[in-house]
């Protein structure tokens, strides 16, 4: 990527970043293509430009977000901390994507419509997911935090059952921590369990 490249690329996310803000506090269909330009600082000439349309512009921010949402858990998992602190820095990683946005209300709009969005969405969970679910799994087999015999195919439907919770509508909107918090202790060490203790 060259200067100019770069230099295009830092716009683009300064707009996505602008437009998201707008489109969580007012909705998309609220929020005009000038008020977007005026919060990020750019001519509206730039966002046509650049993204072509609203309805392009939103398709582009949802499929950001969730790249990038993806690439960032792959990290962590394929990184070499410690178990403990790898859950600590996953739910935090949950929270501030809850706080920055609903994605279901920006989803609903494209998803049954534009195949593109479907085709993405259909790769993370068919194939992308599962790859970061099961390094989730090998991690904590070695560390010893999870059971040596639970399977990837049950501890992959066992996760999804929580994301599938803390995803609805009232429990995003609601953005309520400690119950965030309280889920995510429940996802860890079931109704009879007790949290493990970070190791020295």
């Amino acid at each position: 990527m060259n200067g100019y490249e770069r230099r295009t690329e830092l716009k683009k996310d300064k707009i996505r970043s602008a437009a998201l803000e707008l489109f969580c506090a007012y909705g998309t269909d609220k929020t005009s293509i000038n008020e977007i330009a005026q919060k990020a600082g750019v001519a509206p000439a730039s966002i046509y430009n650049y993204f072509g349309s609203k309805e392009e512009m939103v398709k582009d921010i949802i499929i950001n977000l969730l790249e990038s949402s993806l690439k960032a858990k792959k990290e962590l998992w394929e990184s070499d901390r410690p178990f403990p602190e790898l859950m600590k820095r996953a739910i935090s990683m949950q929270d501030d994507f809850i706080e920055h946005t609903n994605l279901d209300l920006l989803l609903q709009a494209l998803l049954n419509t534009d195949p593109e969005i479907k085709k993405l969405i259909d790769d993370i969970y068919k194939r992308r997911y599962p790859y970061i679910v099961e390094k989730f799994i090998e991690k904590g087999h070695k560390d010893g935090y999870i059971r040596r015999d639970l399977s990837i195919e049950a501890a992959t439907i066992y996760l999804k059952m929580y994301q599938d919770v803390v995803q609805q509508p009232e429990i995003l909107k609601n953005r309520n921590k400690n119950l965030l918090k309280e889920l995510y202790d429940l996802m860890l060490y079931g109704l009879a369990g007790t949290p493990i203790q970070d190791k020295v």
